[in-house]
């Protein structure tokens, strides 16, 4: 029998590839107990649009835990487990009522905090209700988006108010994708400035702009939040650089599409702030915004706005390229996208299985920033992400620098 190796290094050496197909349990687990799983609990996560609530609950899902989410009579905004705390069940069949929400099986009554209302059936001097709660974790509203805190009470952190959006000059569109497939394979498509020279450029035509084919010259950099991969390309008589900020530990803001000729499809500080937020091991979905130049022409603007599925005074994308699933099988295997990239690798990618290169330095770091911020959470501190300043506003460091700088006379002087 042949022998079994783990790096295949003959041609046609298929069959004698040594079993390696182990995932990263530190990285990918994300339940109630689980390393990462207690790491991203310790910081307030995007869980559901605003506008998407109406007059009956909604099942959701996240981190692994079956959850119901509603706004009750008085526009309280509750996040309660899904199982009822009385007989187990769901309260997505729920009728919501003026204050909190009644399990439709025997009428118990909880507030969005999870106390115990009423408990209609039992006697009027039962102890129960002083005894017992539903499970609940305490949200908050941000630019039509519902952020939940589902980590430690003692723990819980100042809810951040990014500088990103805080400001006048574009006009935000709020969008939310699927994925089925484990969350960090899907935020660290943001660590790899490389692929846009392929996947989006010169395998399957140009898919944003002509010069993001161009390789760059690349370079990460740890910040106190977090990470910043910076990207310069030469292109004609100009030098285009551009700054991506990844916020630990799944929020990243990203700079907006620039021609790098001096016209920017978004608005320049940086086009988008989303976030990569885990369903359970093997589903995750994006959501955020992005931010559109208002000075843009009309008929280029409406190519990335949908203005007729505008919903709590926020303009919702119609779809971004390849951030979905949505084409048909043949179109995407012709014109892949970033969903295709990342899905493909699996439901659970395969680290013992990978070979990074040199232009994968920004994976290797968010990886290490990732198991540091998980290990300092497992011995009781406090992880990276957490320890921004005192300002009001959480500042990010992206966007787009174009300068005109004429070509050397060597590719050696020129870099």
């Amino acid at each position: 029998m042949a022998r079994r190796v783990k790096v295949l290094k003959t041609p046609y050496s298929a069959y004698q590839r040594a079993h390696t197909d182990v995932f990263d349990e530190e990285l990918c687990r994300v339940g109630r107990g689980t390393p990462c799983g207690e790491y991203l609990r310790r910081f307030w996560q995007p869980v559901f649009v605003e506008s998407e609530l109406n007059d009956t609950p909604t099942a959701i899902r996240i981190l692994s835990e079956d959850l119901v989410i509603f706004r009750d009579g008085r526009g309280d905004i509750g996040l309660l487990e899904r199982r009822c705390v009385h007989r187990g069940t769901s309260l997505e069949f729920g009728k919501i009522v003026e204050r909190g929400i009644r399990c439709c099986y025997h009428g118990w009554q909880f507030d969005v905090d999870g106390t115990i209302l009423d408990t209609p059936g039992e006697p009027p001097d039962s102890p129960i209700r002083q005894k017992i709660c539903q499970g609940a974790y305490p949200v908050q509203s941000w630019r039509g988006v519902v952020f939940a805190y589902m980590g430690p009470p003692d723990k819980r952190p100042e809810f951040p108010v990014f500088d990103a959006f805080e400001h006048d000059a574009a006009i935000g569109r709020l969008r939310l994708n699927h994925s089925a497939c484990n969350w960090l394979q899907v935020n660290e498509n943001e660590t790899d400035p490389i692929h846009l020279s392929f996947l989006h450029t010169r395998l399957f035509g140009v898919q944003f702009e002509p010069v993001y084919g161009e390789i760059p010259t690349m370079e990460w950099i740890e910040t106190p939040v977090g990470m910043l991969y910076i990207t310069v390309r030469r292109w004609k008589d100009h030098l285009y650089l551009r700054t991506n900020d990844m916020l630990m530990p799944n929020a990243v803001r990203v700079a907006g599409i620039d021609d790098a000729e001096g016209e920017t499809l978004f608005d320049r500080r940086g086009s988008s702030l989303s976030w990569v937020v885990p369903v359970d091991d093997t589903n995750c979905f994006s959501i955020g915004w992005s931010d559109i130049d208002k000075t843009l022409t009309l008929p280029r603007r409406s190519g990335y706005v949908d203005r007729r599925a505008e919903k709590g005074g926020h303009v919702v994308g119609a779809g971004d390229v390849g951030q979905t699933g949505d084409p048909s099988y043949e179109d995407r295997q012709r014109a892949p996208g970033d969903w295709d990239a990342w899905s493909s690798q699996g439901p659970i990618t395969l680290h013992s299985r990978e070979h990074l290169g040199t232009t994968d330095r920004g994976v290797t770091l968010y990886r290490k920033l990732l198991r540091r911020g998980i290990r300092a959470v497992a011995r009781g501190k406090t992880p990276k992400g957490l320890n921004f300043g005192d300002s009001e506003q959480r500042p990010t460091y992206c966007h787009n620098t174009v300068a005109r700088i004429p070509k050397a006379s060597s590719e050696a002087n020129d870099q």
